[in-house]
């Protein structure tokens, strides 16, 4: 762990935004410490309400809400998510096959400058949440009289899945299936016992979402959670063709950069330990034959679930790096790693791979790229640095206050250290067509209302994402909005392509300081 913290040391002390998506969810947390009720403050859209929660933790032991802490958080989550797949494949796999598995890993997401991989992002509270379960899972197998609590322990974590990420729900669902059919498939085990742990594994499942839905009820936001959360994620890209987007994952592991290498290794150390293993006329046992096909299982669910959408994210392949590990593991297992064959078939393929890396950055440094993409000499100490749109909102606003902005820079609330104004903080959904979006514009005309911020900013621009068209996607699109905003705010230019406009009172409020300074 050591190694990896080291090697993503630059990306973790980078204080400027990797992805759009972690200004998103940092600016979600920071809205959170300040209005807590998800939903009415915040909606994360695809990424669940464990990931903004999650990101006022370091807050709450005074670390700010910038950069730097979000790529921090990013490591320890990966950190803890590769500790347990390496405990998992110990267990599984041996001590020897596990060390040699988790090496690869940490080149690829050691010295990856892919930046889907260093920010954080939706897909690492769910996977250290099914890293976690997939530990206890092992467990489980191991005892002969497993505990209620470690059932229900496991049953816990399967139920925070989908509040981290809908996505992810498929291979929670699979961890929960191989759970249940141990249980039902011990023989030691009397029908009133197995009754009881099944009892254990549905209640910890079902914990946490009642937990959920109970607060939600009782702030009032529970049709938000449905239709924003449930309904909204499930009629996202669902028109892609699954078997085309399945045919395309060679495409999809090479968008990941260095990820390919690794999903080509696997797959190679993979093949060879099954044909070693056959040519060696070694028999699997019964408990390697279940996890084999818990991990088989696992892989299809996991591909379907990264696929699904057709979106091709690449920070959607961190999911896949736990059936990866173990696979891996499997290979070595079946090389006879742990028995000190093949020791040099190891020692090879890991040196091999970390040339890979050599080789690359020898080649990126010929062609004139850095190698180290997320320097950090240049930004002016360890504070967030605004752009020109910031300042000129702080110029009629200060850090704590609502800010609105139509578009996707949300940058700009990180910048300022405003809390979002609106619960869609990047209007994606309220901008572009789809079955919902009337419902999406009424939410943002109310949210926007009711916060009433001193400055809004419409983003939309050259310097946007996506939304570059203003007369096609600029915040006149809603109508009530637009009237709003005349009735309410004044324009007050045009900075860095993005048009500022400043609630009257915060107007008059500025020029009298204005001229009090003068006098």
């Amino acid at each position: 762990m050591a190694l990896l913290f080291l090697l993503r040391l630059p990306s973790i002390v980078y204080n400027y935004e990797i992805n759009p998506d972690e200004s998103q969810m940092i600016t979600q947390a920071m809205t959170l410490r300040q209005d807590p009720v998800y939903f009415r403050s915040v909606d994360g859209t695809t990424g669940g309400p464990l990931d903004s929660y999650f990101l006022i933790l370091p807050g709450l032991i005074g670390f700010p809400f910038d950069y730097i802490t979000a790529h921090l958080t990013a490591f320890g989550l990966v950190a803890l998510s590769f500790w347990l797949l390496f405990q998992t494949t110990t267990h599984w796999f041996g001590s020897a096959a596990a060390r040699v598995a988790f090496l690869p890993f940490v080149f690829t997401f050691g010295f990856t400058q892919n930046g889907d991989f260093l920010h954080y992002n939706s897909e690492l509270v769910p996977l250290a949440l099914l890293s976690g379960s997939y530990y206890l899972y092992a467990k489980l197998l191991a005892k002969t009289n497993p505990s209620i609590w470690l059932i229900a322990l496991i049953g816990l974590l399967l139920g925070m899945v989908p509040f981290g990420k809908l996505q992810a729900v498929p291979l929670a669902g699979v961890v929960g299936l191989f759970v249940g059919i141990d249980i039902l498939t011990r023989r030691e085990q009397s029908p009133m016992a197995k009754a009881v742990q099944l009892g254990a594994l549905a209640g910890g499942s079902v914990f946490f979402p009642l937990l959920f839905v109970g607060l939600a009820r009782l702030n009032g936001v529970y049709d938000d959670f449905v239709t924003f959360y449930i309904i909204g994620n499930f009629k996202y890209a669902n028109n892609s063709d699954p078997v085309q987007n399945l045919l395309r994952l060679p495409e999809f592991f090479k968008k990941g950069s260095e990820f390919d290498w690794l999903v080509k290794v696997t797959l190679g150390v993979w093949l060879g330990g099954m044909i070693y293993s056959l040519r060696q006329g070694s028999k699997a046992h019964t408990d390697t034959l279940k996890v084999s096909g818990f991990i088989g299982i696992l892989l299809a669910a996991t591909l379907y679930a990264i696929t699904r959408t057709g979106s091709e994210y690449v920070h959607y392949l961190y999911l896949l790096t736990g059936p990866l590990f173990f696979v891996l593991g499997l290979g070595w297992q079946r090389l006879g790693i742990n028995e000190g064959k093949n020791h040099w078939v190891s020692v090879g393929v890991t040196a091999v791979f970390l040339l890979l890396f050599g080789i690359q950055a020898g080649l990126n440094y010929r062609r004139g790229i850095a190698i180290n993409a997320y320097p950090s000499d240049q930004q002016q100490g360890w504070v967030v640095q605004p752009s020109p749109v910031s300042k000129a909102v702080l110029s009629y606003a200060k850090p704590g206050e609502k800010l609105a902005v139509w578009g996707w820079r949300c940058d700009y609330y990180v910048q300022t250290q405003m809390p979002q104004g609106v619960a869609e903080n990047h209007t994606i959904r309220s901008a572009f067509e789809h079955p919902l979006q009337a419902i999406y514009q009424r939410r943002y005309v109310s949210d926007f209302v009711r916060s009433f911020p001193p400055v809004f900013v419409d983003a939309v621009g050259s310097q946007n994402l996506w939304m570059t068209d203003r007369r096609t996607h600029g915040h006149e699109m809603i109508k009530p909005l637009k009237q709003f905003v005349d009735a309410h705010y004044r324009y007050i230019g045009l900075v860095n392509d993005t048009r500022i406009y400043v609630r009257e009172d915060r107007v008059k409020a500025v020029k009298q300081d204005t001229l009090a300074h003068q006098y």
